[in-house]
């Protein structure tokens, strides 16, 4: 049998290589699918392990706080009191530390929760029950201002009739029966919702342990990967890590924060300019704005439309005043509380957007953006290692130009 030339030994393996693979991935999911019971399976251990999911979200949410109660208030103190045992006195620390800031989450949350959904179900409630005047609003501005054209009023009649229908169907049907379920489930109907308030209460008694003992949890990561891998692709492992932790932390927080911040200004202008279900509109935009680039829109658009109806004057003002505050969000608020924890142009942030959230809805366009921001720059590090080894600038402004790239060989 002929050899083959060496100069082409790595493609011919490489091309085998990615041959098996794929084989090997068709047969793997071919035993999935026709294995019955896999998604059973699949369920069954997700929802045994829903606790542990919840413990780890509030627990490295949390962490920073701890982190901040330890360092500046804890720490501090007790080495004063435990003079002779510091090892003692940052055991109690984190102790109190923990519980410091989980009490203070837990009364934040549930405060927020009981203030906001009574208000928000009786916004509800009083929208639907105006719903027929306001439309009557709505119909007789719309023949007031299209009166010198009859076809462009008739056509504005037949639009606002539809729109007024499905809003109302939607309304009556869907949301309000939605929101009195919620605030039952808060109120009266405990049992109902003791499944989720068990695996939450098992989640917060886990997240109490991870953020106790988060350093031994991870050192002991760190051994079994050292034991397992070899060490220089655990240190590459560990890099890779923790950069992700540091894109995940800063963007997951600021993101929150600036939301918050979005939710009370959007409160505050709207009070003081006289916009109706002002603390509906809050929520709503507060929510939406936790997703990036989509999610002004997915707010501004339903709460135009409510306040609209209520009064299409106010509506037009709304839209101004909400547009004025997504650009100071945009252009003052945002960048100031995220930083650069991004480090992504407009068109890869929707990309991703669009990618992870068609693939794993809501969650994936919340977490599109620090997931793909660790993948560009893993990609961008690869990237340019390998155009070093090949002695070729890994700046992008040097492919701009319209020069040949230098042969690796020709440079040596």
């Amino acid at each position: 049998m002929k050899k083959l030339n060496p100069k082409y030994n790595r493609y011919f393996y490489l091309g085998l290589t990615l041959f098996l693979v794929a084989v090997a991935a068709k047969v793997v999911e071919m035993l999935l699918v026709s294995f019955v019971g896999f998604g059973a399976v699949l369920s069954a251990i997700n929802t045994a392990l829903s606790p542990i999911y919840t413990g780890i979200i509030i627990a490295y949410l949390l962490s920073p706080l701890v982190n901040k109660a330890d360092y500046y208030l804890f720490v501090p103190l007790l080495d004063k009191i435990i003079k002779k045992n510091k090892k003692k006195a940052q055991g109690i620390a984190r102790g109190l530390s923990v519980t410091a800031v989980l009490i203070l989450a837990l009364v934040v949350v549930f405060g927020l929760i009981m203030m906001v959904v009574p208000e928000v179900v009786n916004s509800i409630s009083g929208l639907v029950s105006s719903m027929p005047s306001y439309y009557h609003n709505v119909v007789e501005w719309g023949d007031k201002v299209f009166k010198s054209n009859p076809w462009a009023a008739q056509y504005f009649d037949n639009l606002s009739a539809s729109m007024y229908k499905n809003l109302l169907n939607w309304l009556e049907n869907d949301l309000l029966p939605n929101s009195n379920k919620l605030l039952e489930t808060l109120t009266s109907s405990v049992m109902d919702a003791a499944n989720i308030m068990l695996n939450f209460f098992i989640g917060i008694i886990i997240s109490i342990y991870l953020m106790a003992g988060k350093e031994n949890f991870c050192a002991q990561g760190k051994k079994l990967m050292y034991a397992v891998f070899p060490a220089k692709k655990v240190n590459s492992m560990l890099e890779v890590l923790g950069e992700t932790h540091t894109v995940f932390a800063k963007f997951i927080s600021g993101k929150i924060i600036d939301s918050l911040l979005v939710g009370v200004l959007t409160f505050i202008i709207m009070s003081i300019a006289g916009i109706p279900y002002t603390l509906l509109i809050s929520v709503i935009i507060a929510v939406t704005n936790i997703i990036p680039f989509f999610g002004q829109y997915i707010g501004i658009i339903p709460s135009a439309v409510l306040v609209f109806i209520a009064s299409p004057i106010k509506g037009v003002l709304f839209l101004i005043l909400i547009i004025i505050l997504m650009q100071i969000d945009g252009n003052v608020l945002g960048p100031k509380i995220l930083g650069d924890s991004i480090g992504l142009k407009s068109f890869w942030i929707l990309f991703s957007i669009l990618f992870f959230g068609s693939l794993f809805g809501l969650l994936g366009m919340v977490c599109a953006v620090p997931v793909f921001a660790v993948i560009y720059r893993m990609v961008k590090r690869w990237c340019h290692r390998r155009l070093e080894k090949k002695n070729i600038p890994a700046e992008t402004e040097y492919f701009q130009k319209k020069i040949p790239v230098p042969n690796s060989e020709d440079m040596k």
